[in-house]
């Protein structure tokens, strides 16, 4: 495999992955509450935090919103994706370094599951990374889900796309994203406010998600339901709006989803067909990432930061280990 995917142009990088699934994501979350709550852990839920308190570059503990106040001889902050924005603001008002990162914007790819199914038996999430020949932007496939289906997600009052698979309820489809991460230079520095704009659009002529089939993108015509109809691959969001992707996206982020589509062709015949589906606009904001040591401590002495909302990682399994990272950190400390 390794072997057909250099010879389309694609990087294939094999991951040991754990597959948590969206069924049992709820119930493993209670588990992990529940084990640090059994060992004297107080845990807020809706606790929104204001404040970082700091005195002497040394961190002393936090102000919620409701005015109260936590001290604590050392903070990881991990706001996740949501929190990106409040993390930045929150870094400026410490003077904390920061550097601007990529967003990573694109689609939602679903298309009959037997197409991936030699890929998918052997990697599950497979991930391959690509650079297109047009514009030279770093192309990667994302949270593939084999047999799953494409759901709707709330970014912040913006309605985006994503994708999930069930242990039980299993569908005819795999769905996975196609991102094309793009790196601003100066004197741009919002790459969040960007992603967001894209995403308006498409909430502004679909009035959510958008829904184009790869032939009728090619052909530079919009889908509509009759031809959705007449598609070999049967949509799994219902709610997703028939029309044009071209009007959405910018055009070298269009030319970079089409040539990783037609490399992953060449890999997976059948991704590059004019039954393929493209739901519209996928996102990925990250936070700028902030100056961190080695063990992911920030400028200001005892407070950390980790998680995708940092800037330092890409999802579940890397945001888990920088956790781990930190507070193993202040396991010595303290």
């Amino acid at each position: 495999m390794q072997r057909r995917a250099v010879l389309s142009e694609l990087k294939l990088l094999p991951v040991r992955i754990r597959h948590m699934g969206t069924g049992r994501t709820g119930e493993i979350l209670e588990r992990m509450k529940e084990f640090l709550v059994d060992r004297g852990v107080d845990v807020l839920t809706s606790c929104q935090v204001e404040e970082v308190l700091v005195k002497d570059q040394v961190v002393q503990g936090v102000v919620t919103r409701d005015g109260e106040v936590y001290h604590a001889r050392c903070v990881i902050l991990a706001p996740g994706r949501e929190g990106a924005d409040w993390l930045k603001r929150e870094a400026q008002q410490l003077g904390l370094q920061m550097s601007v990162n990529p967003v990573d914007i694109g689609v939602r790819v679903e298309l009959p599951a037997a197409v991936m199914e030699h890929l998918t038996r052997i990697f599950y999430e497979v991930k391959l990374l690509y650079y297109s020949k047009t514009f030279s932007d770093r192309v990667r496939t994302f949270c593939m889900n084999p047999n799953g289906e494409v759901v709707l997600e709330n970014n912040g009052g913006l309605v985006t796309v994503n994708g999930h698979s069930h242990a039980f309820n299993k569908t005819e489809n795999t769905n996975f994203a196609v991102l094309v991460s793009k790196n601003f230079t100066q004197p741009f520095k919002e790459p969040i406010a960007y992603g967001r704009y894209i995403s308006s659009l498409a909430n502004l002529l679909g009035g959510g998600v958008i829904i184009q089939s790869l032939g009728d993108l090619v052909a530079g015509r919009r889908s509509t339901r009759d031809r959705l109809a007449k598609c070999m691959t049967m949509p799994t969001l219902a709610e997703a709006t028939p029309g044009d992707l071209s009007l959405v996206f910018p055009y070298r982020h269009l030319m970079g989803i089409v040539e990783m589509l037609k490399a992953l062709n060449q890999i997976a015949p059948g991704v590059y067909s004019r039954y393929t589906l493209l739901y519209g606009v996928e996102v990925k904001f990250y936070s700028s990432r902030l100056a961190l040591s080695n063990c992911l401590e920030t400028e200001v002495k005892n407070l950390f930061a980790a998680g995708d909302g940092a800037g330092i990682t890409r999802g579940l399994a890397q945001a888990s280990a920088a956790g781990v990272l930190a507070a193993r950190e202040i396991i010595n400390r303290i």
